[in-house]
């Protein structure tokens, strides 16, 4: 029930806050964000750092296909008008801390658990990289032209 829960509430963010006519530009972000999740969930099967507890159906519903999705959508769809390092460094803050705070919920609640020498700072220094990353996908290949193209 906790996956099918956070799927449910991250489609339902989704869909009351996103910007539907900005798939073009976003959704290659979050097939590059996914394409990162599948080589991290690879990496773990051999040398295990964390592990989602539970049926890994319900783990995949949950994590692949609402959580990655729906927060590299928003990141973008909110990325800064002023792209300044003070704007930025605000905006990765508070991502990252949204970002941290979810993995906060699941650990707490017994469905991820750290292995080996991973911590929950390992993540949260992760989260920068990644959201880094993402945006940095987003401006190298100019996605943002793919919203001003008409339909």
């Amino acid at each position: 029930m906790f996956y099918i829960t956070w799927f449910i509430f991250a489609w339902t963010i989704w869909l009351v806050f996103s910007d539907k006519n900005r798939w073009r530009e976003i959704i290659p972000v979050c097939i590059f964000a996914k394409t990162l999740a599948l080589a991290t969930d690879v990496l773990m099967f051999y040398y295990p750092l964390w592990e989602y507890i539970g049926p890994p159906y319900f783990i995949h519903l949950g994590e692949d296909l609402a959580i990655y999705p729906v927060v590299t959508y928003l990141f973008i769809q909110w990325l800064p008008n002023s792209r300044a390092a003070k704007n930025m460094i605000s905006y990765w803050l508070l991502w990252t801390t949204v970002a941290i705070s979810i993995e906060l919920i699941y650990v707490s609640s017994g469905y991820l658990r750290y292995h080996q020498w991973w911590t929950i700072w390992h993540s949260y220094m992760a989260d920068w990289f990644l959201y880094w990353l993402f945006y940095q996908f987003h401006k190298i290949f100019r996605l943002e032209k793919l919203s001003s193209e008409k339909e």
